[in-house]
Parts: structure tokens; sequence; C-alpha cells
């Protein structure tokens, strides 16, 4: 603080000893100084103020994005819940090829049947996928179509993986299909006894 006063004396003594058109002088050019370094000062401040809302601004746009993703996240998983209480429902008991067995029954003729193969592969940790191979000898497309809209509207969600058909050279009418008919399981459900 001693520091401080004596260089304040000093200061002033070197003022005293100037002329008074050297202390306008030096008072403009302590007042330029002052006005620089203020306008300096502002333009750092209005600088910083700019990046601030900048990144006002960007933060705003990403709380408002993970609500979205929030939002998407909650209805993917009310999705995910309802699917897998449909899933849950068809039971350990459920067959798919049981069930396709009698709704192909229903709609064509068994001797048109030419291979029905099941197969079950794990698709996730606790899920499976159970696929039926059907392969179909001298369908007409509304037997097909038939089919396909009675998988469809089975109280499970099954889905037709692969649909392929080959129109008969000799009957423009009738065609040989393959299709891969499959259901997701709890992988639990399936190691039920």
């Amino acid at each position: 603080m001693n520091a401080i006063t004596a260089l304040l004396r000093r200061f002033a003594a070197l003022i005293e000893r100037l002329s008074p058109r050297e202390r306008v002088l030096v008072g403009a050019g302590g007042a330029i100084g002052v006005v620089v370094l203020v306008w300096a000062l502002a333009g750092v401040l209005a600088e910083r103020r700019t990046t601030l809302q900048a990144q006002i601004a960007a933060s705003e746009r990403e709380v408002a994005e993970m609500g979205r993703l929030r939002d998407h996240y909650l209805q993917l998983r009310a999705d995910r819940d309802v699917v897998r209480r449909k899933l849950e429902r068809g039971g350990a008991d459920f067959s798919l090829f049981s069930h396709l067995e009698g709704v192909t029954r229903d709609v064509v003729s068994r001797d048109r049947v030419a291979a029905m193969n099941p197969s079950t592969r794990a698709v996730a940790e606790d899920l499976q996928e159970e696929d039926v191979e059907m392969r179909l000898s001298g369908v007409s497309l509304r037997e097909v179509v038939a089919l396909l809209y009675r998988v469809e509207k089975a109280d499970l969600p099954l889905l037709v993986s692969r649909l392929q058909m080959k129109k008969r050279f000799d009957q423009p009418f009738v065609y040989d299909a393959t299709l891969v008919i499959g259901r997701l399981r709890p992988a639990a459900a399936s190691t039920a006894p």
C-alpha cells in the first residue's frame, strides 16, 4: 500500500512540474487512453456476449433435441412393451407349425403343400425367431393372397420374411410358391417344459 501512495505522490509531483499546456496534453492523452481501453474492453465483452448467446442457443437446441429423442425413446419402449405382451400371449404351448398347417389347410388343398420346414434361431439374448418355410405347388394367385391375408390377420404378430413365386410355363395362372413365415418369441418361453 505504501508503494502505491509513493507512486501516486511521484505522479502528482510530475504533473505539478508540467506547464498548463503540457497538463492539458497529458490529460487529453490520458482521456484518449481511457476511451481506447474502455472501447477495447467493450469490444471484448460484446464478443464474449455474442459467443455466450450462440452457446446458449446451441444448448437450447440440444436440450430440445434431447427432449424429442426422449419422447421417441419412450414411444419405442411403449411399442416394444405392446409387442412383447403380444409375443407372450402366444405362450409356450403355441406352435407356429401347427397354426400354419391349420391356416393352410383352410385355404389350400393338402396335396398342394410340397413341404413345411420349421426352424428356430436366436435373434437377441432374450428373443428367438421361429420360422416355417412353406413350399406350395400348383396354387393360384387367389390362394396365395388368401393365405397371406390369414397369416396377417392372426392374433399373433406373424411376419412373412420371404415370398417367392414362380409361374408355371404350361399353366399361366398356376404358381409354385415358397413362403417363409416367422414369429418372435421370448427365449424363456422356448425353454419352458
